[in-house]
């Protein structure tokens, strides 16, 4: 990830301390003495910032303004008439600035990434990863797994975390326990109480992120009550703003409950990224996703076994995968131009311009699209058609694909009810396509890092020639 940027421009992110009061004694002050407040020093910063984009801009070759606007459509116009770009977009201005030459002056910038480990820095030891001490849950109370990898409703990229799912039980949402897999300092807890798709009020569920040593961590999410004990230390442990400073869990320690839902699990190495082809467009919203790691490799082999027996996925690696991009192919990761890459450009719709071809979680024989403009739970497709989209190049022209819904049952018994009836070791989840053809999509490969792309529903096939005022670009 890029630590210098060339442009004039001093971006930083908020964060506390000596850090903050570092970064903002190079901004111009006044000499009058009234201490400025907090408020006042980031309007301050803020408009320092706008007027050394502007003059970054306005002082551009020509080649950096036509690169600036085929990557962001008005980009150039839209900073000059008073727009502070976000990170990402600043991340495009230096590409640009950069290819042209117009590299004179340093740009220090602080990405949500280093904002993210500083939650913990200081108060972790050791590094690398270290073996867990149990399941999140009792083996016992786990009906299924679902792997990494599924899209379905606003993830429309593959998603980072794992599905522990469990039958309906008498102490509905505190049916089941939640354990520390290892000692860990949890340094985020956060409340969610309307729901991310939905937009609607929903009772309380909880995100728990945590690290093991400073460069290894974990989190679960959907749980839906903390343990008396964590809950007590949550409440207390706060400066004096308020904010959680965090605390320590040890191996085995009780820390919640979940029940009428899965319990989201995921694992994170911060020295081992996957290889996406801009790491950096998921840094603003979800910093940990490029370093999600096998949570497989870590649990000891009992009960890694007992584990992988209740795994839906049968295609190695077990856990799936959520990383396809592939350079100059249709695989991979796509965000619409000018949405703001992974964070989007309404956060209740994140996933809005996010676009992704990968093999399916359950089934690696079929590739699957995530469409993210379209209706949520009537976004994802099984498609249909050749060549292969790894085999799609720039030159190759467009593509056109059929999309088909689908749907997953157990291919040994195929009327049982899976989702909802006792797992059986033996269970072979599969996957079947629907009757019909539900729409089409047609995609040409502009460049290496930009595609062109329509959805063509409820047209015949001969109906469709070319791209359409409907077509959108995509980049990575």
């Amino acid at each position: 990830m890029k630590k210098l940027f060339v442009l004039s421009l001093l971006f930083t992110v908020a964060c506390c301390g000596s850090n903050e009061e570092t970064v903002v004694k190079d901004i111009t002050t006044t000499t009058n003495t009234v201490k400025e407040t907090d408020n006042e020093k980031k309007d301050s910063q803020e408009f320092s910032e706008g007027n050394e984009i502007v003059i970054a801009i306005k002082e551009a070759s020509e080649e950096a303004k036509k690169c600036i606007n085929d990557k962001w459509p008005n980009g150039v116009k839209t900073v000059l008439g008073g727009y502070t770009p976000n990170e990402n977009e600043i991340g495009l201005i230096y590409d640009c600035l950069d290819g042209a030459g117009d590299n004179n002056i340093v740009l220090e910038k602080q990405g949500r990434d280093e904002e993210w480990r500083g939650m913990w820095e200081g108060k972790c030891e050791g590094t690398g990863p270290v073996m867990f001490n149990n399941s999140p849950m009792n083996i016992e109370d786990i009906n299924f797994l679902m792997p990494y990898g599924q899209i379905v409703g606003g993830h429309i990229t593959p998603i980072d975390h794992m599905y522990f799912y469990s039958l309906e039980g008498e102490g509905g949402r505190e049916a089941y326990e939640v354990f520390a897999i290892q000692d860990a300092f949890i340094f985020n807890i956060e409340t969610r109480e309307i729901g991310v798709e939905s937009q609607q009020k929903q009772e309380a569920d909880y995100r728990l992120d945590m690290v093991h040593t400073c460069t290894f961590g974990s989190y679960f999410d959907l749980v839906t009550k903390l343990s008396p004990e964590l809950e007590k230390k949550w409440k207390e442990n706060r400066n004096q703003n308020g904010d959680f400073t965090g605390v320590y869990v040890k191996a085995g320690e009780l820390i919640g409950y979940v029940g009428e839902q899965s319990l989201d699990f995921g694992v994170y190495n911060y020295n081992n990224p996957l290889d996406f082809i801009n790491p950096e467009a998921y840094e603003s919203l979800e910093p940990w996703k490029i370093y999600t790691d096998d949570p497989f490799l870590y649990f000891p082999d009992d009960i890694k076994g007992e584990l992988l027996k209740k795994m839906m996925r049968r295609a190695k690696p077990r856990i799936g995968r959520i990383n396809y991009d592939v350079d100059g192919t249709l695989s991979g990761n796509w965000f619409e131009v000018g949405t703001n890459f992974y964070e989007g450009i309404d956060r209740s719709k994140y996933w809005d311009g996010h676009l992704s071809l990968s093999l399916n979680d359950i089934d690696p024989n079929y590739w699957q699209i995530g469409i993210g403009f379209l209706e949520v739970y009537k976004n994802t497709f099984i498609i249909q058609g050749t060549p292969s989209p790894l085999e799609v190049k720039v030159g190759s022209g467009k593509q056109i694909y059929e999309l088909f819904n689908f749907r997953m049952y157990i291919e040994n018994n195929p009327e049982k009810d899976w989702f909802r009836e006792p797992h059986e070791e033996n269970d072979i989840l599969s996957i079947a396509l629907g009757n019909a053809v539900e729409g089409y999509v047609m995609f040409e490969l502009i460049d290496t890092r930009l595609l062109q792309v329509e959805v063509f529903l409820n047209v015949e096939r001969e109906e469709i020639n070319d791209f359409t005022n409907q077509s959108r670009t995509y980049e990575r």
